[in-house]
């Protein structure tokens, strides 16, 4: 007689996957990282390097939450060794004075790199009119470097004579300054005045300018 044994998993499905424990990739690979200064190619030192892996992911949306995976700090020569997960979701350089860097879902095979960062550098914007314009009114200014990314400064500023504002720069580099006078705190709304100027800072520089409108 033949006896056919039939054996009953319970399996659970799951949309997310929680890695409040350590991932299976607890190790990664060792990579050697070299960050450099734009425009001078100085090294940088005391440089924060981090980078990130997923620890809970959803089939419809992907990775909703990342965590820090490896972190280590530029010595003298600009250079630090950093864990990379296999499943590398995001990386972050911070340094003081620089602007922040990163990066979302980038691919890296090799076993070194070499970053480039932007210094800062700032712009007291004393603004100056004759004309009445509505109490309404505000600027909508941005910053474009020279590598095509914009200041997370670019914002609304209420209008009023002889106001300022502080803007902070690219520096070393060329900086096209856009401003729109809007009619009300919304790009939709009709425009009262517009235009362009350039600066072109050094790192930590402080500049001033008057915005005639």
């Amino acid at each position: 007689m033949t006896i056919f044994v039939f054996i009953v998993f319970n399996i659970r499905c799951s949309t997310d996957k929680d890695l409040d424990a350590p991932p299976n990739d607890n190790v990664g690979r060792m990579v050697l990282i070299k960050v450099k200064e734009y425009k001078t190619g100085l090294p940088l030192s005391g440089v924060e390097f981090s980078t990130y892996s997923c620890n809970k992911f959803d089939i419809e949306f992907g990775c909703t939450n990342r965590v820090v995976f490896g972190s280590c700090i530029t010595d003298n020569n600009g250079i630090c060794n950093c864990r990379f997960p296999s499943d590398l979701k995001r990386i972050t350089i911070e340094k003081s004075m620089y602007w922040y860097w990163v990066r979302e879902q980038i691919h890296f095979g090799g076993n070194s790199y070499e970053f480039i960062i932007e210094p800062e550098a700032w712009v007291n914007i004393n603004f100056i009119t004759n004309v009445e314009y509505p109490t309404t009114s505000y600027f909508y200014i941005t910053v474009k470097g020279e590598g095509g990314f914009y200041s997370s400064d670019s914002s609304f500023i209420q209008a009023a004579n002889n106001s300022n504002t502080i803007l902070t720069l690219f520096g070393n580099e060329e900086n096209v300054v856009d401003w729109v006078l809007y009619i009300t705190q919304n790009t939709s709304s009709e425009i009262l005045n517009a235009g362009s100027f350039t600066l072109n800072p050094n790192k930590f520089e402080n500049l001033t300018y008057t915005l005639n409108y």
